[in-house]
């Protein structure tokens, strides 16, 4: 297993302590590394400033005519030489033993290579005495030049030579003519730096294992303290996973934590009163478990809904099949009856709008009630067609054809209309199973619904495609459209959106499709228009 595995399969409790104990880790070894840089740093300009002072102080004890007359004499021996050596030693003795002093000629021979004139009598531990020829490295070279060319006190950073690590301060020795004739210089052995370090060091890591020890065991109680709510609520969560909705949270010390406990509490109220209902339902459709506790385990409840759900639209399906029986059987009785005696009075009132004697006025109360009869003639044929569609007699359907026609025969109904345009996109190629009739007669209902509800004009298109297994009608008006309410009760006996409609057309149709195992969708939206698509089986060969 990979650590990143490892890691990330932890408990929160334990990936808190260890990022939080991780990140105090970079604080405190951030804080600790600045601290020994900044230190060292401080103890090097100290030192630095230390050895100026000291050069600055005491080349003002050096008599530049002395040091001429030494440099002149290229002698060991001479009297101003031992003169100068004295004094410089003088330095070492009355300051620290890391402190050395000597008087270096200002020319060089042999390339860069230095004299030391006069030295502090404690170098001749190193080998290095009076008129020493000294092979200085780039940083000492540097101050060394600066300070003869600008005349001035400078100093070297830390470097290191074949005797050791130093600091070294220049101060120019002038003449009386105000030229720099030598340098007076003090060294300091750096090496103490390296002592201040390893002490430094040892404090820091020192410090740095009680501070790691205090952290990890106060992030251990703090995190543990600041956790417990959440204990608690994951144990809540794992009651109410296994059924039990009494369970209660108490948690008042830290507000936050305590309104999530409150909003669980009220979760768990709200859940044992839908798993009553749950129960409750289950027992009324004739479905409890075997075990009476099974319902409040979350997967059982979820797979009972989902018994419920599917039993529900069966009884809705066997409702609405009971309600379309008793409706085409009412229907049958009904119209056989009324037909005839309608057809007789339409009959006599044909016979009397033939006379010649009558006004113009009685003319046109005949033609109306007429025209009553011939909607009332109507209406007992969807009756008729509601109790039995002629759908025993299935056949080829071409699919582009028979919206062709709809489409032609509807023209005529648009142009009675104003401003109203027919629209078609048909593709070729597609038959479907079913009865041409019927499926004539649906797609006339729908077109002919579609043109009503644009009361003031607008666009009816047809379109046939295929989709999976079906061939899909779909007819899209820009009328009035259906508010989601309107849209569940489509398709319900005596429901219609229009002043003298019976809603029995769309039922017709519904039924229609229904026996040629077809759908129809609807989609509508309030003052923007409405879209229905009829699925049709294709032919199967």
């Amino acid at each position: 297993m990979s650590k990143e595995k490892q890691v990330k399969d932890l408990p929160l409790y334990r990936k808190l302590l260890l990022f939080s104990f991780f990140i105090t880790l970079m604080i405190v070894i951030s804080t600790a590394g600045f601290t020994f840089i900044y230190q060292t740093k401080q103890l090097e300009s100290q030192i630095t400033d230390r050895a100026k002072g000291l050069a600055s102080l005491w080349s003002t004890t050096i008599n530049s005519f002395d040091v001429q007359l030494a440099i002149d004499s290229q002698d060991k021996e001479n009297q101003y030489v031992r003169k100068l050596s004295n004094q410089v030693s003088m330095l070492n003795d009355k300051n620290s033993k890391y402190l050395g002093g000597y008087i270096i000629d200002r020319n060089k021979s042999d390339g860069n290579q230095l004299t030391f004139t006069a030295i502090s009598k404690n170098y001749k531990a190193f080998g290095v005495e009076n008129f020493y020829k000294y092979n200085p490295g780039n940083e000492f070279l540097r101050a060394f030049n600066t300070s003869v060319k600008e005349n001035k006190l400078t100093s070297t950073k830390v470097y290191q030579d074949e005797v050791g690590e130093w600091i070294t301060a220049f101060h120019p020795i002038i003449n009386s003519k105000g030229e720099v004739i030598a340098l007076f210089a003090v060294d300091v052995d750096a090496t103490i730096i390296d002592s201040y370090q390893e002490e430094i060091a040892f404090y820091l890591i020192f410090s740095f294992v009680i501070v790691s020890i205090i952290v990890y065991f106060t992030l251990r109680w703090g995190l543990k303290k600041s956790l417990e709510p959440v204990q608690e609520i994951i144990s809540g969560i794992n009651a109410v996973s296994a059924g039990n909705f009494n369970v209660k949270l108490q948690i008042t010390d830290q507000p936050d934590m305590e309104e999530l406990s409150d909003k669980f509490n009220h979760m768990t109220e709200k859940l044992s009163i839908l798993f009553e209902r749950l129960s409750d339902t289950s027992k009324q459709l004739g479905s409890v478990p075997t075990s009476p506790s099974s319902l409040h385990r979350i997967e059982e409840a979820i797979g009972e809904m989902d018994n419920i759900i599917a039993k529900t639209k069966i009884q809705k399906e066997l409702q609405r099949a009971e309600k379309m029986n008793a409706i085409g059987q009412l229907a049958a009785s009904v119209a056989h009856e009324i037909r005839n005696p309608m057809t007789v009075v339409r009959g006599f009132l044909q016979i009397f709008l033939s006379k010649d004697h009558l006004s113009s006025e009685e003319i046109m109360y005949l033609r109306l009630m007429i025209d009553e009869l011939n909607r009332a003639e109507l209406i007992i044929n969807d009756y008729l067609s509601l109790a039995k569609p002629d759908l025993d007699h299935i056949e080829k359907v071409d699919g582009a054809e028979l919206a062709n026609k709809v489409m032609d025969l509807m023209n005529t109904f648009a142009l009675m209309k104003q401003n109203i345009t027919l629209k078609s996109d048909l593709e070729s190629g597609i038959v479907l199973k079913g009865n041409n009739n019927e499926m004539k007669q649906v797609l006339i209902n729908i077109v002919k619904n579609g043109i009503e509800a644009m009361r003031n004009g607008g666009t009816l298109s047809l379109k046939i495609y295929k989709q999976d297994e079906y061939g899909v009608f779909e007819v899209t008006d820009t009328g009035i459209g259906m508010s989601p309410e309107e849209l569940s009760r489509l398709g319900t006996a005596f429901y219609s959106l229009k002043e003298k409609g019976t809603g029995m057309g769309l039922m017709v149709c519904y039924q229609i499709v229904d026996k040629m195992k077809g759908q129809i969708d609807v989609i509508s939206e309030k003052d923007k228009g409405t879209t229905f698509r009829v699925f049709i089986p294709l032919w199967d060969e």
